[in-house]
């Protein structure tokens, strides 16, 4: 027979499922800064080949494919980490309502991110690359 303090207390399942929601926040609440971080690169990325897209040219080649390499990639890869994790956890923790928040989570964060980067490149981010003239002066 169980006493009254081991019948209240919760069940190693529930305890789990907390953990899991408690990782699976801490991870969300990083993702806008590694969103930030992924987007600042890319922009750095599409700078960088602006900028040294002259010299390339002078020197017979191009700086094509340069900052989807640099930049891009590493962007993709960084959405695609985040979603992956906390959708395994979002999984085990609330089945498909975990799915939807880890989805909605990444979206949240690459969001963040795109105004982080917009901001620093004086909301020229997506105007930047080695097919645009530089805007700023």
């Amino acid at each position: 027979m169980l006493s009254a303090i081991e019948a209240d207390a919760p069940s190693e399942a529930t305890r789990s499922r907390a953990a899991l929601l408690v990782w699976f926040w801490i991870i969300a609440a990083l993702g806008p800064v590694a969103a930030s971080t992924a987007w600042i690169w890319y922009g750095f990325a599409q700078e960088e080949a602006q900028s040294e897209q002259g010299k390339a040219i002078s020197a017979g080649t191009t700086m094509a494919g340069f900052a989807e390499v640099l930049g891009g990639v590493p962007l993709v890869i960084a959405h695609l980490v985040g979603l992956v994790v906390l959708a395994v956890l979002g999984w085990r923790a609330l089945r498909g309502w975990g799915l939807a928040l880890a989805l909605a989570a990444v979206v949240v964060a690459s969001l963040v991110g795109v105004g982080a980067a917009q901001l620093l490149y004086g909301g020229e981010l997506f105007e930047l690359g080695i097919g645009h003239e530089s805007v700023s002066s």
